[in-house]
Formats: C-alpha cells, sequence, structure tokens
C-alpha cells in the first residue's frame, strides 16, 4: 500500500480469505469441518461465534466441561496453522486433537475418582 514489499501475505493459506481471529477459528474451511465433527462427536450443539471462542461461553446443563473441549479443539486449530506457517511435518486437525485428548485423559486417570463424563474421552 505505502510502496513497501512484503514477502508474506495477510490472507489465509488454505482458503486464501484475510486471516482474522474470527475466519481462523470459525469461518476457515478447516474450522468449519472440525466443529462440525466436533460436535457431532459431542452430541452437544456448540455455538461457535467471535464471543464464544474469545471467552470460552458454552451454556451447559450438565456436568460435561464443554468449555474444556472447545478450548482443546481451538488450541488444535491453531497448532495446525503454525504447523503449516512455519513448514514443519504436516498433520491434521484431528491427529493434534487426539493427542491433547489423550494427555488431559491421562492426568484424568492419574488422580481417582474420575468423572462421570470420562467416557467421552475415548
Amino acid at each position: 500500500e505505502r510502496g513497501f514489499f512484503v514477502p508474506w501475505s495477510i490472507d489465509c493459506r488454505l482458503c486464501h480469505q484475510p486471516e482474522t481471529i474470527e475466519h481462523c477459528f470459525i469461518y476457515c474451511t478447516d474450522a468449519i469441518f472440525f466443529g462440525d465433527v466436533l460436535q457431532r462427536t459431542l452430541k452437544k450443539d456448540i455455538d461457535l461465534t467471535d464471543h464464544s471462542i474469545r471467552y470460552l461461553y458454552v451454556p451447559t446443563e450438565t456436568s460435561i466441561p464443554y468449555d474444556l473441549f472447545m478450548l482443546i479443539g481451538l488450541h488444535s486449530l491453531w497448532r495446525c496453522r503454525m504447523i503449516d506457517r512455519n513448514a514443519d511435518m504436516p498433520r491434521t486437525t484431528k491427529s493434534i486433537f487426539l493427542e491433547e485428548i489423550a494427555k488431559v485423559r491421562s492426568v484424568y486417570e492419574a488422580h481417582p475418582p474420575v468423572p462421570d463424563w470420562f467416557p467421552l474421552f475415548d
């Protein structure tokens, strides 16, 4: 814009749209697909909005910590983007998510009693 050469772009490398927080976690094709799979797996309609991703607001009527799953999902999306950005060995968001879930599961296993929603980790 001011005559400076910028060797990189502000666009998403996956769908070539301007890369904003909302785009990365809500509107990008990777985020849409992952969010859909996550909601169907948890059997919970999570309203993914800019407010919910910033404040981890997930209304819940049960003891299941949907905000935990949402946070792990957002972290997985971010790690997947950074792997792509840094030209590391490619990985899917799903594989990163499952790796993080396994870590959290091991922490809950190490400190009994496990919660009643523990089978969601399987």
